[in-house]
């Protein structure tokens, strides 16, 4: 282990995780900083789903939550080694658990997992800022919009946007996304979505409003931005941080992302149309896009 530096402050890794923690939001899940070993640089961690409001729908998946606080831990501490996360939702395998030393039986209900991530000298690295390219004039391009199956309000934001955009003459589609599916049926709607973004000529992808949600509307604006296509991501105002994130985490730093109001949810309907009519100008910006 000659030339790594080993070894983290305690302060420093609290101050990290109370940040991670606001960067994911209560009401996806409870992410806490259990033990710190500072001599070793050895952190464990806890997330729980006791506290939130929407249960695993709302929370970032396993996958996305390791890579996001392995990212920002290793960036942040560079003496860190070993982070060790305790997962609610991943249970240990059968006769994982227990003291199999000595014929004791595993305690009774659900025993989280343990994720060890191990790379002392592993860098962040940088990834490609370029935003993708503008829409430019909108009169004839293919828009297409990524809805949801979880925010209303984000349908009647899009139910404006929409009027707006063909309005300028641009020629509207949309796709709903059931998150979380896997198996065949995963299968079949990720290819519907794939030839959605094929016949489109950009991409608009939300709503980013809780950790899954988020994690689903970045991978599908990536999609698309990986692409060559003019791509934005809707995130509420509470969720950019997270979005941000996520992309440059994929190695897309740039981007585009258009913010909308964390109450946008709690709303009246005839408000939140009326913020999606004003918001319309920043959305344009955010793509590119110029109405001729």
């Amino acid at each position: 282990m000659t030339g790594l530096v080993q070894g983290v402050r305690h302060a420093s890794v609290a101050r990290t995780v109370a940040e991670l923690a606001a960067l994911l939001g209560s009401e996806g899940g409870t992410l806490a900083l259990s033990a710190v070993d500072e001599r070793t640089g050895t952190v464990d961690l806890s997330f729980s789903l006791d506290d939130a409001d929407c249960g695993d729908n709302c929370a970032l998946p396993p996958d996305q939550l390791r890579q996001v606080v392995e990212t920002r831990l290793r960036s942040a501490l560079p003496g860190l080694t070993a982070v060790r996360i305790d997962d609610s939702r991943q249970p240990v395998p059968a006769g994982d658990g227990g003291a199999a030393g000595d014929g004791g039986a595993a305690p009774a209900g659900p025993a989280p997992s343990s994720i060890t991530v191990l790379d002392p000298t592993g860098g962040v690295v940088p990834g490609d800022p370029d935003p993708g390219p503008d829409l430019g004039p909108l009169r004839g391009r293919r828009v297409g919009v990524r809805v949801d199956v979880l925010w209303q309000a984000w349908d009647q934001t899009v139910d404006e946007w929409i009027a707006e955009l063909e309005r300028a003459g641009a020629i509207v589609t949309t796709w709903r996304r059931a998150q979380g599916l896997k198996g065949a049926e995963g299968e079949r709607r990720q290819a519907e979505y794939d030839a959605f973004v094929g016949g489109v000529d950009a991409v608009i992808s939300g709503l980013a409003n809780c950790g899954s949600c988020t994690s689903w509307s970045v991978k599908d604006g990536l999609n698309a931005l990986n692409r060559g296509l003019p791509t934005v991501v809707a995130a509420t105002e509470h969720f950019v941080g997270l979005a941000r994130t996520l992309a440059a985490d994929n190695g897309r730093p740039g981007l585009r992302l258009v913010e909308l109001p964390s109450s946008l949810n709690t709303l009246p309907e005839e408000q939140v149309r009326e913020y999606a009519r004003s918001s319309f100008p920043a959305l344009l910006d955010a793509i590119g896009a110029v109405v001729r």
